[in-house]
Formats: structure tokens, C-alpha cells, sequence
């Protein structure tokens, strides 16, 4: 099929009444205010700190369902200083003390929030300051889980999901996506028997036992969001694998903590996660925890979490295995500063899982996995108020029309443009290991592509539902086709490449053109010429490349004229001897000159039936294919502004 980008029409109408405004411009003033007020989760006091450090050291303990230990922070302090230093954490956790350079300092736990007064605080010259703060207690239900004292065969486990504002209900600390803390230790213990594997972030430094307890030491190297800081404890199976970077050939352990029960079913998928890592790394660029680890821990809820170096699995699902992969670049490497844009996290793991099935299964089970996955409702893929993992977390908006995004800007700015923009994203210095917005990543398309895209996320971001299209077409003679596209829904009009597949046949030859045309008003009306075919059918968005609705409509197009010739199905077909032609003259023409002829596949002509006037009415002609060979030919009628042409079957 030959795609043409069009840029030489003759004539285009919009259809908007005078003096009245496209209603996409009120809709663009409203949203505008939405991404100026995003919901950060900050107070005043922990805008002024910055996190450098954690080192979390817990005892678990199971008999009770109680944890035990410290959380140290250190931080740096802005050129404003706080009242207080503030930290998130539940007030039904019970804080023992907190020291600074072992000395015990005031502080308040009361609304879920621990105060220490700055005026307390030890701070050096660079505005540095550390302190360890004490702690025990079962912690509360929080989200999707928080930290739960679970069982899986009867047997204790234990597994945390923090996203989006649970890290605070089981260690204290700054619980916001846009802080990064450089660092952290992970210093867990856990009883002798039975015999418990705690996996976590980054790399395991070591294992020490004392007396019934074995403590496991986990260093995370690379920058972590509070959301992204894991446990899993189990009695695991665990089995490793090796990734050797494409681009770099550096290699990497891929670890897996599975339940023993879950070995044999999970392994074929689980031995995929290399070239998972390998794909997407060629396409986003090298998997950002390189020097540490990728891997799976099974765990009891129904999902997945994508906690860094370490997805939590509830299943092992090649789907769920691409989608938690995905955020290692989405999610973990890039953070959505606020959770307003949890789009740049979940929507571009779910078009993960699109691109996998592309690469896997071919470009209709990519196109089908879109289809499926698109959402029709109301509401702004922006979160307006993201107070509650129900609101953030939107199945239909935060990852299926999130998806939709990328797969719409895919086919706006082209396919490779398409794909420099994510490694370029991935890739910033100013946001990879760091949080971002969606201004950020609508600069980077912008500065990549050379596009002025603000309508573009305008619309489906901040914007609600999609476009519904009705089109018509009509040809005017001489070779020249009107095509008319309305937009008839009754909010906000959407700016938008649209592909016109026209179809036709040339001779016993099916053909097609895609033709591309900008629509941005309620009604424009659009000309075409130039085409070395009969045009018989023209088809908006054939692709699907747009989240839509499209209907085919002529009833308001005053001077549509009927069709001059209707033609039947060859009959019979296939056919051993005689095949039959039937065509019905429209009256209101007049006499028309028809053509049938026979052609085979190379397109020559093989026989000519007809070559006459005809009068209107209905008419018959017949083909005897006695004394040809067998196979498959072409019977076509055409007359001055008509072409049909039909597949027949001569079987002896």
C-alpha cells in the first residue's frame, strides 16, 4: 500500500458559522489551569529538604506480626530552613526515640506526620543533617497492601506494595514520587526456620547469622522513590539467569525468587525475562540498573509491582512480565513527579506490552492488543485528584487511553522520529534517575520531532473522550472526488492527522491509496485528484491509529447521485464451464456504454464480451470458458466513470 502524505489539495472548506469559536480553545483555557496546579503531596517544611540516604534495619517478626527497628535519614536543608523537619508515617506505629549522633532529640508524631523541630537538629556547614529514628509495630492495611504479614501453603510471608503513598505506613520517610533519595540500605532479619530468603532492591551485600536469626544486607545503588523500597520473604526457590546487553555486552544476573509450588509452571516464561531485556533495551536504550540486577519475587496479591531491580509478581504472565519490565525505563529510571501523571508510568508500561505482542506475533496482534485495550469513557488521563489509589490508578484513562497516547504520537511524528523520542526521554540528564511531568515529555517530542504538539496533549491528556467522525464522499466527474468530514460530538473538536485509504481497481487490479490530511474543525471538506484508478471506496483510519468513533454517512450531501451501474456476484463460482454476469442500467442515465472483458492473472485481456450501448434495465451476459485452461481469472465491467472487477474460479 503507497502512503501519501498530502500536502497539494485544491480546495478545503471548514464549515464552522461565523463568529463562532472551534470549542477546542474554551476546553485548552480550562485544562491549562489543570497542569499549572498539580497535586504534590508536600507541605511547606518538606519542600525545603531534599533526601540523600535511607538505611532501613528491621527484625521481622512473624509470630507476632510486629516489626521492630530503625529507619535512618540523612538529608539536605535548602537555603530556607524548615520549622521542622517532617517525615510521613502512620501514627499507629510507635516511635521509640529519635537520635542525632546518639543523643535523643524532641519530636511529635500526631497526623500521620513526625515533626522534629529544626531548632533541635544538628546541621553542618553544607546544610547536611542524619538522623536514626526508632520504631515498632504492626503496620496498618494501606492501598493495595502497604506491608502484609501474609501465608502462602500455610506457610508465613511477607511482601509490600508502597505505590502510591504507602512507604509511610511502614518506615518513615519523605513519601513523595518527586524526591529521590541517592541511596539506600536494606538490612532485614528474619528467623532461622524456616529457612526465609528476604529479596529486595539492588544487590545483596551479605548474609550474617546470629543465634535464630539471619539478617540479609541489600544496597540500592541507584537513586529510589519511597514507593519503590520492597520486601519479599518467603521460603523461596531461586534460580538465576544471564543478560548480555546488546549495546554494551556487559552481562547481568537475572534473579528469581519463585514459590516452589510456582517453579515448574513459571520457569519457560520466566527464561524469557533476557530477551525481554534485550528488546527493550534496543529500543529505549541499555536497562538503566545495569550494574546491579533485574528479577521476579512471587508474592500473593493479584498483580504486579514494579519495585526497582525487583518486580513482585502475583502471576507470570508474559502480559504482566512486559508491563513491570517496562517500568524499570517508565516508572523507575523516569518517576512521574507527581501522581497527576502516573500516565508516564502506567501508559507507557501497558504500550510495553503492545510493543512486545508487535515483536513477538507481527503488527496485527500489536494493532489487536490496541483495539482491546481502548477506552471510550469520560475523564482526563491527567488525574485531577489524586488523593486515592482508585482515582490514580484508572484502568480505562492511566493505562489503556494512556497507551492510546503513544500509539497516536507514534503514527503523528513517524515511526523512527517516534522511538529517537523515547531513548532521547530515557536519556535526558535532567530527568533520567529523577521524576518528570508531562511538559517535560512534551518538550522532549517537541525538541525531537521540531512539532509544535500542544494541541496534541492538550486534547488527550487534559482533555476528555475522542472524536467521533462521520465522513461522506462523493465523485464529482472528471476524476475529481469530495470527501467531507464532520465531527459530531458535542464536546471539544480534536486536531488530528488523518490517513484516507481510497480503494479502487485498475483493470483486474485491486489498488489503494493513504492519503494523509490535517482535521481540526467540526466540518471540512476536502478534494482530491490525480488518481490512476476508479475511487470506490474511501475509508478513514483504516489502521485504527486514532481513538475514535467513524461512520459513513451520504444522506446530507445534496448532489450524491446514484449509482449509474449495480453489478451481482458472478454466478456460479467457482464454475466448471459457464459463468454468468448480471448488471442493472439506472433509468435515470440513459444509454450507457458498457465493457466486459475476461482477463488472467498477468492482466492481459484473454476475452472481450461486451463493447456496447446498452439501454437502462437489466441485462445478462455470459462467459463459456470451454478450451481455456483452469484457474483463476478476472471478469470486469466497466463503463466511462465505473469499474467492477470480480475473482472467478474456471475449475474443468
Amino acid at each position: 500500500m503507497k502512503k501519501i502524505y498530502f500536502s497539494f489539495f485544491i480546495f478545503l472548506t471548514p464549515f464552522y458559522g461565523e463568529g463562532i469559536e472551534p470549542k477546542y480553545l474554551c476546553s485548552h483555557e480550562k485544562s491549562a489551569s489543570r497542569w499549572q496546579t498539580q497535586n504534590s503531596t508536600l507541605n511547606q517544611n518538606q519542600e525545603k529538604i531534599d533526601i540523600k540516604f535511607y538505611e532501613l534495619n528491621l527484625d521481622i517478626n512473624f509470630n507476632s506480626s510486629r516489626i521492630r527497628g530503625s529507619v535512618t535519614v540523612n538529608g539536605v536543608i535548602g537555603n530556607i530552613y524548615p520549622d521542622f523537619i517532617e517525615l510521613d508515617f502512620y501514627d499507629n506505629m510507635t516511635v521509640d526515640s529519635i537520635l542525632q549522633n546518639n543523643i535523643p532529640i524532641l519530636y511529635l508524631h500526631e497526623n500521620d506526620m513526625l515533626k522534629i523541630p529544626i531548632s533541635d537538629i544538628t546541621i553542618d556547614d553544607e546544610n547536611l543533617f542524619s538522623l536514626t529514628i526508632f520504631y515498632q509495630g504492626t503496620p496498618d492495611h494501606c492501598g493495595a497492601g502497604g506491608f502484609k504479614f501474609d501465608e502462602h501453603q500455610n506457610i508465613g510471608h511477607v511482601w509490600t506494595l508502597s505505590e502510591a503513598y504507602c512507604a509511610r505506613s511502614w518506615w518513615p520517610c519523605k513519601d513523595d514520587p518527586s524526591d529521590k533519595a541517592d541511596s539506600v540500605n536494606i538490612i532485614i532479619s528474619v528467623p532461622l526456620e524456616p529457612a526465609y530468603i528476604v529479596a529486595s532492591n539492588g544487590l545483596l551485600s551479605s548474609t550474617t547469622i546470629n543465634s535464630n536469626k539471619k539478617t540479609y544486607f541489600w544496597k540500592e545503588r541507584y537513586p529510589i522513590t519511597t514507593y519503590l523500597v520492597s520486601l519479599a520473604i518467603y521460603p523461596y526457590t531461586k534460580w538465576v539467569d544471564q543478560y548480555v546487553s546488546p549495546i554494551s555486552s556487559d552481562t547481568m544476573l537475572i534473579e528469581h525468587y519463585v514459590f516452589p509450588d510456582r517453579y515448574e509452571a513459571s520457569y519457560p516464561n520466566y527464561s524469557l525475562t533476557k530477551d525481554m531485556l534485550s528488546f527493550f533495551s534496543e529500543l529505549f536504550g541499555e536497562y538503566p540498573f545495569i550494574s546491579e540486577k533485574y528479577g521476579h519475587a512471587d508474592f500473593t496479591w493479584g498483580g504486579g509491582m514494579e519495585h526497582q531491580t525487583l518486580s513482585s509478581m502475583g502471576s507470570f504472565s508474559q502480559n504482566l512480565m512486559v508491563h513491570e519490565l517496562g517500568h524499570s525505563w517508565w516508572g523507575n529510571l523516569i518517576t512521574c513527579k507527581t501522581f497527576n501523571d502516573i500516565w508516564l508510568n502506567e501508559g507507557f508500561a501497558r504500550y510495553c506490552q503492545a510493543l512486545w505482542a508487535e515483536h513477538m506475533y507481527g503488527r496485527e496482534a500489536y494493532f489487536d492488543f490496541m483495539n482491546n485495550h481502548a477506552y471510550y469513557g469520560a475523564g482526563t488521563i491527567y488525574v485531577e485528584n489524586p488523593s486515592s489509589n482508585s482515582q490514580i490508578f484508572s484502568a480505562g484513562l492511566s493505562y489503556n487511553k494512556a497507551s492510546w497516547v503513544l500509539h497516536m504520537l507514534r503514527h503523528k511524528v513517524g515511526e523512527t522520529m517516534f522511538f529517537d523520542i523515547l531513548k532521547t526521554y530515557a536519556s535526558n540528564d535532567s530527568l533520567s534517575y529523577n521524576a518528570a511531568s508531562t511538559s517535560d515529555f512534551q518538550k522532549v517530542c517537541e525538541d525531537i520531532s521540531g512539532l509544535d504538539l500542544e494541541q496534541f496533549f492538550q486534547q488527550w491528556i487534559y482533555g476528555e473522550k475522542y472524536p467521533k467522525y462521520e465522513l461522506s464522499w462523493w465523485h464529482e466527474g472528471n476524476g475529481i472526488y469530495n470527501v467531507k468530514i464532520d465531527q459530531v460530538q458535542s464536546y471539544n473538536f480534536f486536531s488530528m492527522p488523518i490517513d484516507l485509504k481510497f480503494a479502487g481497481s485498475a483493470g483486474p487490479m485491486l489498488v489503494d491509496t493513504t492519503i494523509v490530511i490535517e482535521n481540526n474543525n467540526s466540518s471540512q471538506l476536502y478534494e482530491f485528484s490525480g488518481f490512476n484508478f476508479l475511487v470506490e471506496n474511501v475509508m478513514l483510519d483504516p489502521e485504527n491509529w486514532i481513538l475514535k468513533e467513524a461512520t459513513y454517512s451520504v444522506n446530507e450531501i445534496d448532489n450524491i447521485l446514484p449509482d449509474r451501474v449495480e453489478v451481482e456476484k458472478a454466478f456460479p463460482n467457482p464454475f466448471n464451464s459457464k459463468v454468468k454476469l448480471s448488471f442493472y442500467i439506472n433509468p435515470q442515465f440513459g444509454d450507457t456504454h458498457v465493457n466486459v472483458n475476461i482477463f488472467d492473472l498477468r492482466g492481459k485481456i484473454v476475452e472481450s464480451l461486451i463493447d456496447n450501448e446498452f439501454i437502462p434495465g437489466y441485462h445478462t451476459t455470459f462467459w463459456n470458458a470451454n478450451g481455456k485452461s483452469s484457474g483463476v481469472y478476472f471478469i470486469q465491467l466497466a463503463t466511462d466513470n465505473y469499474i467492477d472487477s470480480q475473482k472467478i474460479l474456471f475449475l474443468k
